[in-house]
């Protein structure tokens, strides 16, 4: 069943405004013949001496690293390997706050002494900001000891973070950079993206290839510079990583290198549609297509163009625009939030399907009539923490409805998706403030997530 619903669907006239970055180019039929094991003549991927080997020293030479590690369970795996490369169990580290779900999983897992950095918010906009140099000296400063510093840039929403600014900091304190640059893979193919993290001086950092490059779901690549690090990397990943890789996701890591080798005209054909396409979304009234007023905000350092923030004004909700241009243009964006919905472009991408959104964009915000301003979202400062992660999973718990928690104490995350960036974690306290924003976060069509409770119920610690 589930292999006919992809056949109907990826012949279908939807266009994917949402990753992989591939945007189902190419034949649907499963690729059964080159799906093999690690047979005579096809390099072991934890031991790489041959083909294998050859494709990850290809990877780091076209990223501008001295290793590259192949990745084919997705950034997640980079991820936690490289954090546990880095820590030893119970260093003190300081991650940004919007990390990414398995930056907290290695956490637990590492039983680290974690503290959060939270990012400002763009005025009137509820995205998160640039992390600031300042704000992570200050907190280096606050905290002695800091082992590992972890930052998500690009962010989902394509902002970019001072890494060459916050690398030498770290690196004067005697912490290491860890940068989660999933969203930021296609940064290196032209001038007219912000710099790499590791060519700013990153000790490490995970990209996803499938997210905007052509390679398929789950396809990343984990990167450094140094060889000492390499090393563990290397153990860390055969911990956490599947001990029977699939080919097929390998041989689309290797397309998508070739691809990239020689893709410098398709690159220039992406920066000059999306130049028209923000060009042209300038005589939208209602509707806005964000990119000037994101990268001049005076906490945003850059900003990757190829994230289009699509702001609804008032007009209608986030998730309404998302529904429209689904059920009555074929458009499948990638994400909604509060007054705002979020469309990923690739080097993939066609002429066709920028004019497409463009002109739905267009007949939708003629249709508009409200003006009244939405609010985003609000934000809330971050919980009182009581127990580190680790501990909180450990002390005995019992259910409780989320609106009689204020003041409990949590023993899972919970989280609004999109994007998934937790609220709370376990050991934090429950505020009023943040309920108020769960709420608010509902009203506005998002789904909460627990780690295993039926929402609203929670588990809290008894």
């Amino acid at each position: 069943m589930l292999y006919e619903k992809l056949k109907v669907y990826a012949n279908s006239d939807v266009y994917p405004f949402h990753m992989p970055g591939h945007k189902r180019i190419g034949a649907t039929a499963l690729p059964y013949g080159i799906d093999i094991t690690e047979i005579d003549g096809f390099d072991n991927l934890h031991e790489p001496q041959g083909c294998l080997k050859e494709l990850q020293e290809k990877a780091a030479e076209l990223f501008g690293s001295r290793y590259a590690f192949a990745l084919v369970n997705g950034s997640t795996v980079g991820i936690l390997s490289a954090i546990r490369a880095m820590t030893k169990d119970g260093d003190r580290v300081l991650i940004a706050r919007n990390s990414h779900m398995a930056v907290y999983h290695a956490a637990e897992l590492c039983r680290l002494d974690v503290t959060y950095l939270m990012p400002e918010m763009i005025e009137g906009l509820g995205i998160f900001s640039s992390v600031s140099p300042e704000s992570v000296e200050q907190a280096l400063r606050a905290n002695p000891g800091i082992s590992l510093v972890v930052i998500t840039s690009p962010t989902y929403e394509g902002i970019v973070s001072d890494i060459k600014s916050i690398s030498a900091i770290c690196h004067r304190y005697g912490a290491k950079l860890f940068v989660d640059e999933a969203h930021g893979a296609h940064f290196p193919f032209s001038d007219s993206f912000p710099q790499s993290a590791i060519t700013c001086g990153a000790d490490a950092a995970v990209i996803s290839l499938h997210k905007t490059l052509p390679a398929m779901t789950q396809t990343a690549l984990l990167l450094t510079d140094s060889k000492a690090l390499s090393k563990e990397l290397k153990r860390q990943l055969s911990v956490f990583e599947t001990s029977s890789p699939s080919y097929v996701l390998l041989a689309s890591i290797d397309r998508c290198l070739r691809f990239l080798k020689h893709g410098n005209r398709a690159f220039e054909e992406y920066i000059s549609r999306l130049t028209q396409l923000y060009q042209a979304a300038n005589s939208l009234r209602h509707l806005s297509v964000l990119h000037d007023r994101i990268l001049s905000a005076s906490n945003v350092f850059d900003f990757d163009a190829g994230k289009l923030n699509i702001f609804c004004n008032g007009c209608m909700s986030g998730k309404t625009l998302m529904d429209i241009l689904r059920t009555d243009y074929r458009i499948e964006l990638e994400m909604a939030l509060g007054d705002r919905a979020l469309a990923m472009t690739s080097v993939c991408d066609s002429d066709e399907g920028f004019d497409r959104l463009l002109s739905a964009l267009k007949e939708i915000d003629g249709n508009c009539t409200s003006t009244d301003q939405m609010t985003a979202p609000p934000t809330c400062p971050l919980p009182q923490k009581r127990y580190a992660v680790h501990d909180a999973l450990e002390q005995d718990g019992v259910m409780l409805d989320i609106c009689q928690a204020e003041g409990k104490v949590s023993r899972e995350y919970v989280r609004a998706y999109p994007p998934g960036v937790p609220l709370f974690v376990p050991g934090e306290v429950i505020g009023r403030n943040v309920l108020s924003q769960l709420k608010a976060l509902e009203a506005a069509g998002n789904e909460i997530l627990t780690d295993g409770s039926a929402y609203p119920l929670i588990s809290i610690i008894g």
